[in-house]
């Protein structure tokens, strides 16, 4: 599966999650699929949305009441689940692996380890008899 990430939406990720430091930053991607012969996902926005962890600084928590609204709009789907590891890679941890988000196709993690050289990976995570991920490729366009 590919994903295309328009820059606006890059950008806004690299840009929210640099104003949480040294918190982790959170949020829904929204978009669509794309109309091509392979499963392709078009990214179109990123909805930032506040961690109400105990310990944000390496953990996030979404507000049910938050999230809501978007998981019920059909007309803007979410597409992925972000978050930023502010010292760490961007490899899914134990806790994020525990996820009940596995229903949401992509998982995005953005490295901020070095903030002038942030990293962004996506992943699928599917919940097996055992839990797995994999990279997805994707592509930053306009």
């Amino acid at each position: 599966m590919n994903v295309f990430i328009n820059a606006e939406v890059y950008n806004d990720l690299i840009s929210y999650s640099l104003q949480r430091l040294p918190e982790e930053a959170c949020g829904f991607i929204l978009g669509g699929q794309t109309h091509g012969k392979n499963k392709e996902l078009q990214a179109s926005t990123f909805i930032p949305l506040r961690n109400i962890a105990s310990n944000p600084w390496n953990r996030f928590e979404i507000s049910p009441v938050e999230m809501l609204p978007y998981l019920m709009d059909s007309n803007h789907p979410v597409i992925g689940l972000f978050h930023s590891h502010p010292t760490a890679p961007p490899l899914p941890s134990e806790q994020d692996l525990q996820t009940l988000w596995h229903s949401i196709p992509t998982y995005w993690i953005l490295s901020l380890q070095q903030p002038q050289h942030p990293e962004l990976q996506l992943y699928q995570i599917k919940k097996a008899p055992q839990t797995a991920y994999h990279k997805l490729a994707f592509v930053i366009g306009q």
